[in-house]
């Protein structure tokens, strides 16, 4: 054992003194330096040891689970990263305890990454639907071994044309006006939303039923106006609405009042009983509404489909002096719409009801949208109810 450890001292004595002299001397082998061959055989080793020394020291770890959507099949794509493990040490995968063994695996240094095509099917009213990877089985010096763990990824539902239909109704055109001499003058435009309404019997010769119809839209497009023309399934109306109150505590938002006699669909949504928000997430499918100015033109009630880039972002109104000067928290979308469109509305793809446009970048590629919990406080704040 002896002389063993004596050849072996031996040989890296030789091959650190070659080394050593290849960084002065020119000794190539076959034209490629020694020096370089030298490198590049430490690089390769030192790679090989600290796996080895990984793989020994570390069991194997779930450490994410994304799942994405195929737009033309329908079905989802589960993908789980996994460390520690090899490709050919995999044997099957558990999701919500159920096992897999048809998958495709990618190895990635020292990770691979565990593909799953599959269905989701979501309940009624719910835009995401969340799996946990339970568990993995995998190999380990001869032996199978079992993994139990529990990583979770969320799936979201697709953009449903029937409830984008059943939601654009309650979004309305709003012309900002002021008295003038000729009676008044309309020189703004925004969106808004009907949440909410009230009705009365008026007596008369006939007796006729009137509406309140109560819209939220943002203070920035109020602001200005004293009286406000209501476009309603792209029909402008006789009634004009009147403002309500803003409120404007680190968001930008104000209340319409529409009385009128002509029959309007109020959103449903139920939320706006309970005033809890429902939850979203960063790569969530959403749908903008609202009526944005392209060309000089406005397009009443466009719809877009986008996902949630970021939560809780500060957002400055450039054009304002007054309204979010110190910020206003916004989560922000790819369902950017434009000028015009602001106070409309962003539903989640169940057509939940997320927020209220109130900014845009100028490439118009982002959009911010003021959260549900602002807006219960607004709701609150200006109607106590």
């Amino acid at each position: 054992m002896k002389k063993f450890f004596a050849y072996i001292r031996n040989l890296i004595l030789i091959l650190a003194a070659l080394y050593a002299t290849s960084l002065f001397v020119d000794i190539r082998i076959e034209g490629v330096p020694l020096n370089t061959i030298y490198d590049n055989a430490f690089r390769e080793t030192y790679k090989f040891i600290d796996s080895m020394i990984d793989r020994i020291k570390s069991e194997p770890e779930v450490t994410e689970l994304v799942i994405t959507r195929d737009a033309e099949t329908g079905l989802y794509r589960f993908d789980a990263t996994i460390r520690y493990v090899d490709k050919d040490e995999f044997v099957s995968i558990e999701i919500d305890d159920v096992t897999y063994t048809d998958f495709t695996v990618v190895s990635n240094s020292r990770n691979i990454l565990v593909s799953i095509i599959l269905p989701v099917e979501f309940e009624a009213g719910n835009a995401n639907k969340q799996f946990d990877v339970t568990g993995i089985t995998y190999l380990r010096n001869g032996e199978e071994k079992i993994l139990e763990t529990s990583v979770t990824g969320t799936a979201f539902k697709s953009i449903d044309t029937e409830i984008v239909a059943s939601k654009k109704i309650s979004v309305v055109g709003i012309s900002v006006c002021k008295p003038a001499s000729l009676g008044i003058s309309c020189d703004s435009w925004g969106s808004g939303l009907i949440f909410d309404s009230e009705s009365r019997v008026v007596d008369s010769a006939i007796d006729y039923i009137e509406f309140d119809y109560y819209i939220l839209t943002n203070a920035h497009v109020a602001n200005g106006g004293s009286v406000y023309e209501i476009t309603y399934d792209d029909i402008k109306l006789n009634s004009r609405a009147s403002l309500v109150g803003t409120y404007t505590e680190g968001t930008d938002l104000a209340i319409l009042k529409l009385t009128t006699r002509a029959s309007l669909v109020v959103l449903e949504d139920a939320q706006l009983e309970t005033k809890e928000a429902i939850p979203i997430f960063i790569g969530q499918t959403v749908f903008s509404i609202g009526s944005p100015v392209i060309d000089n033109k406005v397009v009443f009630n466009m719809e877009k489909e986008g996902i949630i880039t970021g939560l809780n972002v500060p957002v400055v109104l450039e054009d304002e002096t007054e309204l979010c000067q110190t910020a206003c928290y916004a989560f922000q979308t790819t369902a950017a719409l434009g000028g015009g469109s602001s106070g409309g509305a962003m539903f989640d793809s169940a057509g939940n009801l997320v927020g209220i446009h109130f900014a845009g970048d100028k490439e118009n590629t982002i959009s911010s949208e003021i959260p549900m919990t602002k807006v219960f406080e607004a709701i609150e704040a200006i109607l106590g109810a």
